[in-house]
């Protein structure tokens, strides 16, 4: 995730919206601006964070060889 922070100070802007949502799909990541003076998507920022977190690790059991070995003793 790239985060573009202070987008409350538009007037002085240094990154525009355009630039940063470009160097994200460069490098894959999400874009989005926040703002931390009025609390504009902080919460949301950390939640897809932490949302992408879990995802990635719980991918990362599923296709883990123990998770499979465990599976099949089970069955």
């Amino acid at each position: 995730m790239l985060v573009g922070n202070k987008c409350d100070l538009e007037n002085i802007r240094a990154v525009s919206v355009e630039e940063g949502k470009a160097l994200a799909e460069e490098e894959g990541l999400f874009f989005m601006e926040t703002s931390a003076l009025d609390s504009t998507n902080v919460q949301t920022a950390f939640e897809i964070v932490i949302r992408e977190i879990y995802n990635n690790i719980s991918r990362k059991v599923l296709n883990s060889d123990s998770y499979k070995a465990e599976l099949s003793v089970n069955r």
